[in-house]
């Protein structure tokens, strides 16, 4: 699943002409933070699996997990910064053919 989640999330960026300011990572902290609450309540209050085993909070390092869990994700956000200026800079490099594909006579 995070594979489709990849690939949408780079589709998203080639096509859109949004800016992504850097507050905008605050939404990224704050879904995931989100969906950890939310499991959280779940499992409190139903007796279910876990979609990842190392998210139980019954587990006795669970709290040096989700730290380490939040201090993986934070490269993968610098890469899609990355990805992102990336973008902004082969745009500027080959603007003149973005030029002739919109129809531009500039």
């Amino acid at each position: 699943m995070h594979s489709i989640n990849a690939i949408t999330l780079l589709g998203d960026v080639i096509l859109n002409s949004l800016r992504f300011p850097f507050f905008r990572f605050a939404y990224f902290v704050l879904y995931t933070c989100t969906f950890v609450s939310f499991q959280w309540l779940v499992h409190m209050c139903v007796s279910k699996w876990w979609p990842y085993p190392f998210l139980d909070i019954s587990y006795k390092y669970a709290p040096l997990v989700y730290l380490m869990v939040g201090v993986v994700h934070l490269p993968c956000y610098g890469m899609f910064a990355l990805v992102i200026a990336l973008k902004y800079w082969l745009a500027r490099l080959f603007k003149w053919i973005i030029r002739k594909l919109s129809g531009d006579k500039q």
